[in-house]
């Protein structure tokens, strides 16, 4: 027998995001201009997720006048790079307690192939506008100072109470940037994510999202500027402790930015012991191998 008969079945790797954003929200670029990039990065799988409508018109949402617009350019790429790449429509959801979420009319006569929950407002301030957590720090501050007479602490256990309300209410498959907050708090001296008291309420958390049978989302994209993921990496072990099934996505808002930090997150994620990650495999999530090369085909 020669000895080349038997070699190694080498491993072939792919990428995946389900979390991007274009022109039709605060994305920097066309749907077209993102799966190019895509193709170009060796993804092999990647969702449209546009910031939805809301009932108020922030600057970075989709417009609902927009959205067949939407739904039209996505099934023309599909069909056009059905060769290269597998495309999937979604949107990202905000949750916003007695305001917002995803059964609101707007959702009623829809068919996506998933939906991401998000939190990106709290509650209504003195001056009507609801709170924007993800916004300027000034703008943060104003909030903070206004519905929680700055106490830092509050507003973050408030935070993960109105988290739990829209994980209990459901209706989407991924819980996005789960600990989002973290990043304006930690400007606060009274607040750091090694805090007991915020560690149990993330802790909290997960474990509603392990009983609610969620996916739950690693987003990369504060990895490269903050050198923090949400959630942070220091939950990594609880997340496979709990056998949460993960989906990493990069939550990109510019054409360069398809899969910032999946490298390094793959890496961290399997040093914690995760061995597989989710994937949209005919129509389902279904779990898939990886190692800090990408998802294993």
């Amino acid at each position: 027998m020669k000895n080349n008969q038997h070699k190694d079945i080498k491993n072939t790797y792919y990428w995946s995001n389900y979390h991007s954003h274009s022109q039709f929200c605060d994305g920097k670029g066309s749907m077209e201009e993102f799966v190019d990039s895509a193709i170009s990065q060796g993804l092999k799988k990647y969702g449209f997720s546009s910031h939805a409508p809301l009932p108020f018109n922030p600057s970075w949402t989709m417009k609902v006048d927009k959205f067949a617009d939407y739904v039209i350019e996505f099934e023309r790429l599909k069909l056009k790079y059905i060769d290269e790449i597998e495309l999937f429509l979604g949107l990202e959801v905000d949750y916003i307690h007695n305001c917002s979420d995803v059964q609101n009319d707007f959702f009623k006569d829809k068919k996506f192939d998933y939906l991401i929950g998000s939190i990106h407002f709290m509650d209504k301030m003195s001056n009507g506008h609801y709170w924007g957590i993800d916004d300027e720090i000034s703008v943060f501050d104003f909030g903070l100072k206004d519905l929680f007479e700055g106490d830092i602490k509050s507003a973050v256990h408030r935070f993960f109470e109105i988290s739990a309300l829209m994980i209990n209410k459901g209706g989407f498959d991924l819980v996005g940037h789960l600990d989002k907050i973290a990043i304006n708090a930690g400007f606060y001296k009274e607040f750091n994510t090694n805090m007991n008291w915020y560690q149990t309420l993330v802790a909290e958390a997960l474990q509603l999202i392990k009983d609610r049978n969620m996916l739950l989302e690693i987003n990369t994209r504060s990895l490269s500027k903050l050198g923090v993921p949400f959630p942070n990496q220091q939950f990594y072990s609880l997340i496979n402790e709990l056998q949460i099934p993960i989906v990493v996505n990069s939550d990109c808002h510019e054409i360069t930015n398809v899969r910032d930090g999946f490298e390094v997150t793959f890496k961290a994620l399997k040093k914690a012991g995760i061995k597989t990650m989710h994937q949209l495999i005919n129509s389902k999530w279904q779990a898939v191998e990886f190692d800090e090369k990408g998802l294993i085909a």
